[in-house]
C-alpha cells in the first residue's frame, strides 16, 4: 500500500468539477505533509469536496462509474436483477468479475484507501489550520463520517457476516496520513473494521452542528447529522448491534419520517430534491460522469443505451395487487425497438430509474425508506412490537397490503422481502444476502416462453393501428457459480478480494 498512498492528494482535488472551486496550488509533490492546501479550513473543505467527486466520478472503465459501480455490482450479484447483453455488469451477474480481482474489485481497493488517506490528512491537520473553530469542527466531522463510510464498505464487502466469524482478517485500518516511509499495516478483523466505522461516525455526529444550525440546503451530497444518523443505523444493523440500530434509526425518523408520494416514486429516482432522499450525489450538465450508470439502470427510456438491470419475472410476484410499484414492472422489448417483430426479445422492465433531460441523473445513496426498514428489522430482532408498525407504514405508503400476526423469523422474512422490493437497484442486494448468511436464489423461466406486446403504428394512410406481437421472454440465465456449483450461503464468490498488487506490496498479507 505504501507506493499507492504517496500519490499526492491534489489529484483528487483537481477533479472537483462544479461542486468546488479549483484555485489551488497544484504543483506536484510526493510528500503530503508539504501540501499547502491544509493551511486553512477553506483548503481542507476543498480537499473534502474534491475527494467526494473523486469517489463518485472516477471511472476505470465505462463499467465502473465511481462508487456507484459498487452499488451496481451488489444488485447484479443478487436475486432480482436480470442482466442482458455482454457489457456493463454482466460479469458481476455471472460472479466472475469480483472473484477475478479486476475492474470493480481493483477500483474498490484503490479508491477506498485513497479516500481514507485524504480524510486522514484533513482529520490530522485541520485543528492547526486557520479558520473559524465552528468550521474546523464541522469539516473534521464530515471527514470522519466519510472515513467511517469507507470502513463500512470494507467491513460489509470484504468479509462475511460478523456473526459467522467476527475475528476474520479482512482489511487494514489506517488512521494517520501515509507518506513514502509509511509501513503497511496488517489486516484488521471484521469486528475491528465495524468498530472503527462506528467510532468515526459517532465522533462525526458530535462534531457536525445540529440540523437547526447547519443548513446544507439542496447540497445533499454534503454530510449533515441526518446522514450520520442514517449511517450509524446502517452500520449497527450490519454489525448486528440491534439496540444501537434501533436507537439511531429512531432518532433519524424523529427528525424526518417523510415518505415520497406515488408520483414522486414514478418520477425516475433521478433527483436529489426528492423529500425522501437523505443523501445523494448531484449531477449537472457540466459534471455528469456518474450519470453514466443510468444507462444500466434505466431500462425503459429510449435515451438509455444498455437497459441492463431488468427485473426477474418472479420478482413481480412479490408485490401485492394495488401496490403501485407493481404497475411499474412489465414485459417490453428494448426501448429502442419501437416496432418489434414476432419472437423479438422481451425483458421484465422495472420503470424505477429514468434519465432526466440531457441524460443526467442524481445518484441516490440513502433514503428515509431504508431507515424505516432498518428500524423494523432491529426491532423485530429485539421482539419489539413496533417492528410491524414500521413495516406497515412503509407498505401503506406504497399502496401494499399491511401484514398482521407476524413475529420472529416470519416477520424478519417479510422485512427482508420488503427491502428487496423497495431498494431494488440501490445497491443492497448482495450486501443483504451476505450479512444475513443467505444464498443467492435464481430460477429460470420456462424455455421458449412468449409474452404478448401491443404497440401503436401508423399505416400509409395515416391511420393509427394497434399491433400485437409475441415476444420471447427472458429471465435468469445464470443459475450457479462459474465452477458450476450451486448458490450457497457464505460463498467465496460473494466477497471483494484484496488486489494482487496490494499483496505484493504489503508484507503482512
Amino acid at each position: 500500500m505504501k507506493r499507492r498512498f504517496i500519490k499526492y492528494i491534489l489529484g483528487a482535488v483537481l477533479m472537483s468539477g462544479t461542486l468546488v472551486s479549483c484555485d489551488l496550488d497544484t504543483s506536484p509533490t510526493t510528500a503530503l505533509e508539504d501540501a499547502k492546501v491544509f493551511k486553512t479550513t477553506a483548503g481542507s473543505e476543498k480537499v473534502w469536496n474534491g475527494t467526494w467527486v473523486y469517489l463518485m466520478e472516477t471511472f476505470n472503465s465505462y463499467a465502473n462509474p465511481g462508487y456507484g459501480s459498487f452499488l451496481r455490482a451488489s444488485d447484479a450479484m443478487g436475486n432480482d436483477a436480470v442482466l442482458n447483453g455482454n457489457y456493463g455488469f454482466i460479469n458481476h451477474y455471472r460472479f466472475s468479475a469480483i472473484y477475478g480481482k479486476g475492474g470493480t474489485n481493483s477500483l474498490s481497493w484503490i479508491m477506498t484507501y485513497k479516500v481514507i488517506d485524504n480524510m486522514n490528512n484533513i482529520i490530522t491537520r485541520i485543528d492547526g489550520s486557520e479558520g473559524p473553530v465552528a468550521d474546523k469542527k464541522r469539516i473534521k466531522g464530515q471527514a470522519l463520517a466519510l472515513r467511517g463510510f469507507m470502513y463500512l464498505h470494507l467491513a460489509s464487502s470484504y468479509s462475511f457476516a460478523i456473526d459467522l466469524d467476527p475475528e476474520a482478517k479482512t482489511a487494514p485500518i489506517y488512521l494517520t496520513p501515509s507518506t513514502a516511509t509509511t509501513t503497511p499495516n496488517p489486516l484488521a478483523t471484521v469486528r475491528e473494521l465495524y468498530n472503527q466505522s462506528i467510532k468515526d461516525l459517532e465522533e462525526a455526529y458530535n462534531l457536525i452542528p445540529n440540523l437547526d444550525s447547519y443548513k446544507r440546503g439542496s447540497d445533499k451530497f454534503r454530510i449533515d447529522q441526518q446522514v450520520v444518523l442514517g449511517l450509524l443505523s446502517r452500520v449497527h444493523l450490519y454489525a448486528r448491534n440491534w439496540e444501537q440500530a434501533k436507537k439511531y434509526s429512531d432518532l433519524a425518523l424523529a427528525n424526518n419520517d417523510r415518505l415520497m408520494s406515488e408520483s414522486d416514486y414514478k418520477a425516475g429516482f433521478n433527483d436529489a430534491s426528492n423529500v425522501e432522499w437523505i443523501w445523494g450525489h448531484l449531477q449537472t450538465p457540466e459534471q455528469s460522469g456518474a450519470s453514466y450508470q443510468f444507462h444500466y439502470l434505466d431500462t425503459t427510456s429510449p435515451d438509455s443505451y444498455y437497459y441492463s438491470f431488468n427485473a426477474d419475472p418472479y420478482f413481480k410476484d412479490l408485490f401485492d395487487d394495488g401496490d403501485y410499484r407493481k404497475s411499474m414492472i412489465y414485459w417490453a422489448p428494448n426501448p429502442s425497438n419501437v416496432a418489434p417483430k414476432e419472437k423479438d426479445a422481451a425483458y421484465m422492465r422495472y420503470a424505477k430509474f429514468k434519465f432526466k433531460a440531457g441524460q443526467i441523473a442524481d445518484i441516490v445513496l440513502m433514503r428515509t425508506s431504508e431507515i424505516y426498514l432498518i428500524n423494523a428489522e432491529a426491532k423485530a430482532q429485539l421482539g419489539d412490537g413496533d417492528a410491524i408498525n414500521k413495516l406497515n407504514q412503509l407498505k401503506t405508503a406504497r399502496g401494499a397490503k399491511v401484514v398482521s400476526g407476524l413475529a420472529g423469523k416470519d416477520l424478519l422474512e417479510a422485512i427482508y422481502v420488503e427491502r428487496r422490493k423497495e431498494l431494488f437497484g440501490e445497491g443492497f442486494a448482495l450486501v443483504d444476502i451476505v450479512r444475513n448468511q443467505k444464498a443467492v436464489e435464481r430460477k429460470a423461466i420456462p424455455t421458449g416462453m412468449t409474452v404478448p406486446f401491443t404497440y401503436e403504428t401508423i399505416d400509409n394512410a395515416g391511420v393509427v393501428k394497434n399491433v400485437t406481437v409475441n415476444l420471447v421472454a427472458n429471465g435468469h440465465n445464470v443459475l450457479n457459480f462459474p465452477d458450476k456449483t450451486a448458490f450457497v450461503p457464505n460463498s467465496k464468490y460473494y466477497l471483494y478480494r484484496i488486489t494482487d498488487s496490494e499483496i505484493n506490496e504489503n508484507p503482512h498479507l
